[in-house]
């Protein structure tokens, strides 16, 4: 797992080459949109995914305070698109730790695969998230 950025907001890795076409995440804090180092780490994604060809990203919100409504609302008419756009095609979910953090998740990802057509699930443990994604990359390759 190769480390390709960190700020207080986010710790993103590339799984390559255990699992090529990954990328795995910790998401942290409370996002707020005029944060620069929080958007800094929401926009970082964009330019990796299209460059690396990723697939399947699986997103690790154990350590997520909160999400504002305006940040939601921003993740939802830009964030989820142009990943979309850019070619991931599944995010594969670990839960927030406390409650504020789970409704924040559910939040987020209320609608996430009707408008987009990304594929999203919950999963219990990283280690499940990477069998799920192997399989999954395995399918596209079908």
């Amino acid at each position: 797992m190769q480390k390709i950025f960190e700020n207080p907001y986010a710790e993103l890795y590339n799984l390559s080459p255990e699992l090529p076409q990954v990328m795995f995440g910790y998401w942290k804090g409370f996002w707020e949109l005029s944060d620069a180092e929080a958007m800094r780490a929401l926009t970082f994604p964009f330019d990796y995914i299209a460059k690396h060809q990723i697939k399947v990203m699986i997103t690790d919100y154990r350590y997520l305070d909160v999400v504002p409504i305006e940040t939601n609302q921003w993740l939802e008419d830009v964030w989820f698109p142009k990943v979309s756009d850019l070619g991931l095609v599944a995010e594969l979910v670990l839960d927030a730790e406390d409650l504020t953090g789970q409704i924040s998740v559910d939040f987020m990802y209320e609608n996430v695969q009707q408008t987009t057509g990304l594929y999203t699930q919950k999963v219990d443990t990283l280690e499940h998230a990477k069998e799920l994604a192997k399989d999954f990359l395995a399918r596209l390759k079908s």
